[in-house]
């Protein structure tokens, strides 16, 4: 049990909140929260200061249904006129907006000015190639300052954003470009690692060779790249250096989409996540400025991807509390570096910082001694999320990161939120790995499989009863997979996806996905796209990818296939197909084991069965096995989990 020192618990936006709205305690106002929504969401909208360029009508009108909620109805705004124009105006134009360290420890800082002259620029050159508002932009770019321009920019112009983990190669490049109808790219010739460039815009190019919609790449040449396409290519410096820099924020209904983010299910394509202009920034105030506390002072890190939701989040919450972004390029640990993400945080001066279980866990396996040496006086909160804990990762990063000081908060959601479903706060008691509260305004609860509340201590579906302000709206262009994926199970309510439990003292604590969804280091993906890898082989002619217990990682992809006839599975083979999978799909979701058996657990259907494929191969409780048609192919997979190591 850890307890938040009583300064910093006098000190929070949260405590002055609760002592404004009248409530008694966190509990209290949650309760408010979840009873009253319009209140609520009305003290968020005013809480984050956002604007209107018209004032809406109504808040919130949910009579086709929570599948079916609007908010702001009649509003306009533009994000950008919150997060920038109105930082501004409130006397920040010279306050350092993102403070960028890169790998070889070069710096470069952008004010709130320059950062919302560089977006205005963005805009500018985007709607000077054609590029209308409505119309979908994506952002292939590294961690750099101008990517925040980019997603900015993209906003302002009232395009939509489709951001790009900037790891993916081709093939996963194309999927999601074809499924938005992107129109431009903005991106980077390359991005260093490890000293050496890794050529982001050659991968693109042979994407695009397969996305017909782009007319329009704008890269960031910082390595003098080669050009692919001269009538499609443009440089960054020429086309948004000359651009113009006080280019408008155009009002959009509130309602509009900002950006999809793309998260993998368990079937079919990966899935766009609609969010739009209002919700995010309501979301990010709910969830960052009170609960995570982050405040004007604070200077923020959490190294993370914009192809990842939190990039985003991390942005725009940072401009929303008018604080300093300190956006660091590369990776958190590097050979010679381990703990570099703790030794920038010392040498920033980071005072709100974010972190991941598995970070820790690869943290754990170094010789801490070196800690000694980085000063992170400065920590008042490190947050975390992406998985589980394991509560020896969690009490290490307390004494070793934290120093019994800094307040570790734990927080899970999810893309399809823009934020929080559990939460932690500084006015809590915290638990190792666990949850000390629900998120405000989402109602969650914990559903047994006939829909019915789960008793205290018992483990059930996460869900969420009371829409937020922040759940996105749709799946982009499938509003029926939408509605399948999300509302289906439990009628009017939101299923998340996770095996959760509430203790009696009120703590949470998430299990794993109860989906087939994998939770790589905290990225998601769908099993199909690892799969599909497989099999466009031709040597594989079946494939299950399941996540398995790891001891860095937290779990990590373990692949059961099916040769194809005349293929002998050796090593070598095992190693093209881990190959293969790290250079279709992302080098994170790389294979940690391939398996070979003669055929898969399958429904009369012929769909794969992956829940039995993973209790089988992990020798956990296999549950229901009406719907199996083969039951003997269980056993080969069984005998696998003596041969592994």
């Amino acid at each position: 049990m850890f307890h938040p020192a009583p300064d910093i618990q006098r000190s929070s936006t949260l405590a002055a909140f609760l002592k404004d709205c009248g409530a008694g305690s966190y509990e209290d106002l949650a309760r408010r929260a979840d009873t009253e929504p319009d209140w609520f969401w009305a003290r968020m909208i005013d809480h984050a200061g956002i604007r209107f360029s018209r004032p809406y009508m109504q808040l919130r009108d949910i009579s086709q249904g929570p599948d079916s909620i609007r908010w702001a109805i009649g509003g306009a705004l533009n994000l950008t006129d919150t997060c920038l124009d109105a930082r501004i105006a409130q006397g920040l134009a010279d306050k350092i907006a993102i403070d960028w360290v890169g790998e070889d420890a070069s710096r470069r800082r952008w004010t709130y000015a320059e950062l919302a002259a560089e977006a205005a620029r963005v805009a500018s050159a985007l709607a000077a190639r054609g590029v209308t508002p409505g119309e979908r932009v994506a952002i292939y770019m590294p961690m750099i300052p101008e990517i925040a321009a980019a997603l900015l920019g993209i906003a302002r112009l009232g395009a939509v954003a489709v951001p790009l983990f900037s790891g993916f190669a081709p093939h996963a490049v194309v999927s999601r470009l074809n499924d938005a109808g992107a129109v431009a790219v903005l991106t980077a010739d390359a991005t260093p690692r490890r000293g050496k460039p890794i050529w982001m815009e050659a991968m693109l190019a042979e994407a695009l060779q397969e996305a017909p919609s782009v007319h329009t790449v704008i890269s960031l040449r910082r390595f003098g790249g080669a050009v692919a396409d001269p009538g499609r290519d443009l440089d960054w410096q020429q086309t948004v250096g000359e651009a113009d820099p006080a280019h408008p924020a155009h009002p959009v209904e509130a309602d509009a989409p900002l950006l999809i983010a793309y998260t993998s299910g368990t079937t079919g394509r990966p899935k766009g996540v609609v969010h739009t202009h209002l919700g995010v920034q309501a979301k990010a105030a709910a969830d960052f400025l009170l609960c995570l506390d982050l405040k004007r002072d604070d200077r923020h890190l959490w190294m993370t991807d914009m192809g990842w939701v939190m990039g985003p989040l991390t942005l725009l919450s940072v401009l929303l509390s008018g604080a300093t972004l300190v956006l660091a390029e590369g990776a958190p640990s590097m050979p010679g570096d381990p703990f570099r993400l703790l030794r920038i945080a010392a040498d920033m001066k980071v005072t709100h910082l974010g972190i991941a279980p598995t970070l820790v866990r690869q943290f754990m396996t170094h010789d801490p001694a070196p800690l000694a040496g980085y000063d992170l006086s400065a920590l008042r909160i490190v947050a975390a999320t992406g998985e589980p804990w394991t509560d020896d990762a969690w009490l290490w990063h307390l004494d070793h990161v934290c120093r019994r000081r800094a307040v570790p908060l734990n927080i899970s959601g999810g893309t399809e939120l823009f934020g929080a479903i559990l939460t932690s706060t500084v006015l809590h008691e915290l638990k190792p790995g666990g949850f000390s509260a629900a998120a405000l305004g989402v109602g969650a609860k914990v559903l047994r499989e006939d829909g019915s509340e789960a008793a205290p201590g018992e483990v059930g579906e996460l869900v969420v009863t009371q829409p937020p302000l922040g759940l996105t709206p749709a799946i982009w262009g499938d509003r029926e997979r939408y509605l399948e994926t999300y509302w289906s199970t439990f009628p009017g309510v939101w299923r998340h996806g996770d095996w959760v439990r509430r203790d009696p003292d009120g703590t949470w604590y998430i299990l794993g996905r109860s989906d087939d969804t994998l939770n790589i280091a905290g990225k998601r993906i769908g099993p199909p796209e690892i799969e599909a890898a497989l099999t466009e082989t031709r040597e594989v002619v079946d494939a299950a990818a399941i996540a398995a217990p790891d001891p860095i990682k937290g779990v990590a992809v373990v692949c059961i296939c099916v040769a194809a006839p005349g293929v002998t599975p050796d090593a070598a083979l095992v190693e093209r197909l881990k190959d293969r999978v790290g250079e279709v799909v992302s080098k994170p979701f790389r294979p940690r084991e391939i398996h070979f058996v003669e055929a898969l657990p399958k429904t009369r259907s012929m769909k794969t069965m992956r829940r039995i494929v993973r209790a089988a191969f992990l020798g956990e409780d296999p549950g229901d096995l009406s719907s199996i048609s083969n039951p003997e192919t269980m056993q080969p997979i069984a005998e696998l989990r003596k041969e592994t190591p």
